[in-house]
C-alpha cells in the first residue's frame, strides 16, 4: 500500500468486515496465499449503533454531520474535530452517538465550502457550530462537550477559554499555542507560533518530522502565541503520548497546565501514555506511525509503538467517555454525584 494511509471509516453506514480463520501449526498468514484453514467466519464490526441517525449539516456557515442516539433526548451534545488532515471524518462521532451523546463531526477547512486551508479560520465559526447545536430541542441547551485531536484540539482550547457555552474539553496530541495562522475572533487577533522550514527534518525516505521546527513558546515570542487556558472555566483533559513524532504533547500539554496552575486553577487532568503516538483513537483501531498531510502534501512521522499505542487507545477511551458523561451529560446519575 502507499504510505500514510490510514484505516479511518469514510462509510459508517456500513461494517468492516473481518475474516478469522484458525490454521493448523504455526504459518505465516501474511506471507503465504490460499492456506488451508480449519474454520473461518466473518465479524461485523459497526460503528453506527442501531437507531443512531445520520443527519448532513448546511446550517449558516457551519459544515459537517450530526449523530443522534435513538429516543427524544435531551442528549449531551459533543463536538467531535479533528487536525491537519483537513476534511470531514465522521467515525468517532458516530461512536459517541451510539454511546449516548448528540455528536456533530465538525469540518472546518478542506471541506464543501469551506476554507481550503486553515489561513481563512476565525473562532466565531465554531461558536455558530456551538449555538447551532445548543439550539437543538433534542440537546441539552447547558453547554457542549468537545473532543478533538491535534489541530482541533488547539482550536478546542481557545473555544473553552474565550466561550462560555463549553461545559468540558478532551484534547488529544494537541499543540497547546495557535499554529500556522493567527486565530481571529471579533476585535482580537491570537497570533501563530512561527515556523522554521529550515529546522524540518527529512528522513531518508522523504518523511518529515516537524517538532522541532516551531518556535519555543516558553518565551517570546511565541509566548504570545499560547491559549489563555489560564481562563477556561470548564474541565480539561489532556491526552499525550510520550512518543508522538507529529506534537511535542506531553511538553505543550505540561505547558499549558503549569500555566493554569500559575492562575490558581485546578481544572485540568493529563493522561500521559509511554510508548505512544500521535494519532490515539478510539479502540482497536490498528496504530499508524506515519500519515500523510495535504497542507504539506508529504507524509508526517506520527510515532508509537504498537502494543504500547493500543493499550493508550483503549484506556484513554474509556476515559474520555467517563469524563465526557461526567461533566457534559445533566441526566447522568454519575455526574450528580
Amino acid at each position: 500500500q502507499k504510505p500514510g494511509l490510514r484505516l479511518r471509516k469514510k462509510d459508517v453506514s456500513a461494517p468492516y468486515l473481518v475474516d478469522i480463520s484458525v490454521h493448523e501449526g504455526r504459518v505465516d498468514v501474511m506471507g503465504e496465499e490460499n492456506l488451508p484453514s480449519l474454520v473461518t467466519t466473518t465479524v461485523e464490526r459497526w460503528y453506527l449503533g442501531d437507531g443512531v441517525r445520520r443527519i448532513p449539516v448546511r446550517e449558516g456557515r457551519v459544515r459537517g454531520v450530526l449523530f443522534l442516539p435513538p429516543g427524544e433526548g435531551p442528549f449531551a451534545g459533543v463536538i467531535d474535530m479533528f487536525g491537519y488532515t483537513g476534511g470531514l471524518a465522521e467515525y468517532r462521532a458516530v461512536l459517541l452517538a451510539s454511546r449516548g451523546f448528540a455528536a456533530l463531526a465538525l469540518a472546518y477547512f478542506a471541506y464543501d465550502d469551506l476554507p481550503k486551508d486553515q489561513n481563512g479560520l476565525e473562532l466565531e465559526y465554531f461558536e455558530e457550530a456551538t449555538d447551532w447545536l445548543l439550539g437543538l430541542s433534542n440537546v441539552q441547551s447547558h453547554g457542549i462537550g468537545i473532543l478533538a485531536t491535534s489541530k482541533g484540539g488547539e482550536i478546542a482550547l481557545s473555544m473553552a477559554a474565550h466561550m462560555n457555552k463549553v461545559s468540558a474539553v478532551a484534547v488529544l496530541g494537541c499543540y497547546t499555542a495557535v499554529t500556522f495562522a493567527p486565530l481571529p475572533h471579533k476585535d482580537t487577533v491570537f497570533p501563530c507560533v512561527g515556523f522554521n522550514f529550515d529546522r524540518v527534518r527529512v528522513t531518508k525516505e522523504g518523511f518529515l518530522d516537524i517538532r522541532n521546527a516551531w518556535d519555543d513558546t516558553s518565551k517570546e515570542p511565541g509566548l504570545k502565541a499560547c491559549v489563555q487556558v489560564e481562563k477556561a472555566e470548564c474541565p480539561i483533559m489532556f491526552v499525550a503520548g510520550e512518543e508522538d513524532m507529529s506534537v511535542k504533547a506531553v511538553f505543550y500539554a505540561k505547558q499549558a497546565i503549569a500555566r493554569m496552575k500559575a492562575h490558581g486553577k485546578t481544572n485540568y487532568t493529563l493522561l500521559q501514555y509511554p510508548g505512544a503516538g500521535h494519532l490515539i483513537e478510539p479502540p482497536y483501531t490498528p496504530h499508524c506511525g506515519l500519515y500523510y498531510n495535504r497542507a504539506f502534501d508529504r507524509c508526517f512521522l506520527a510515532g508509537g509503538e504498537p502494543k504500547s499505542h493500543a493499550v493508550a487507545q483503549e484506556d484513554s477511551w474509556n476515559k474520555i467517555l467517563g469524563f465526557l458523561r461526567t461533566h457534559v451529560d445533566k441526566n447522568c446519575t454519575q455526574s450528580r454525584l
